[in-house]
């Protein structure tokens, strides 16, 4: 119970202040423990930030799991703009842990073996196999167009997806029902096979 206070707060004000601007004698006193609590379970501070990115990556995993067995889709391509939407209504709903990824996380790791980059591309990596899959897939079903690159096209649809959730974090273009689904029918047009 005092792990989760403590991983909730240390979120929310990392997301407020920032991760250098939050010292841990602040995360105790907002969270209602002593200093020392925070280390009997967290070895660091940044362990307390790499769990909130893998907190984060495991949340993400689960909704999408559970959306594509809701949606039920019964195409590749549906499956691929389930994809697209779970990770979109996910990002929208966990704004705050996201802030971590888009903001913080790129200052706190500098190497490429790093915890806190592993994490993150393990994000990219489960997302950019679960379009791959689905494309493949699509293919052999003859929903998704032969012509075209199944890897290439999956890190090229994860990466809009990223690159519009992270302008949308940063509030360079406003989140929408319309956006998503322009979104959503451009991505169909391009990979529905040609008539």
């Amino acid at each position: 119970m005092k792990r989760d206070t403590i991983l909730s707060t240390a979120a929310r004000l990392f997301a407020e202040r920032g991760f250098n601007n939050t010292p841990t004698s602040l995360l105790a006193r907002e969270a209602g423990v002593a200093e020392g609590t925070i280390f009997r379970h967290f070895k660091t501070k940044d362990d307390i930030f790499l769990t909130l990115i893998r907190n984060v990556k495991d949340q993400l995993i689960s909704d999408i799991e559970k959306y594509l067995e809701v949606r039920a889709p019964e195409t590749s391509i549906e499956k691929v703009v389930s994809i697209i939407k779970s990770f979109y209504v996910f990002v929208k709903k966990n704004r705050m842990e996201f802030s971590l990824i888009f903001r913080d996380a790129p200052t706190r790791y500098g190497e490429r073996n790093d915890n806190v980059f592993l994490a993150i591309k393990d994000i990219y990596t489960y997302l950019g196999d679960y379009v791959l899959q689905a494309l493949q897939e699509g293919q052999r079903d003859g929903s998704i167009r032969a012509d075209i690159n199944t890897r290439d096209t999956a890190h090229m649809l994860v990466s809009t997806m990223a690159g519009l959730v992270r302008a949308i974090h940063f509030q360079f273009i406003e989140p929408s029902d319309d956006l998503l689904r322009n979104v959503v029918d451009n991505c169909t047009n391009f990979l529905k096979p040609r008539a």
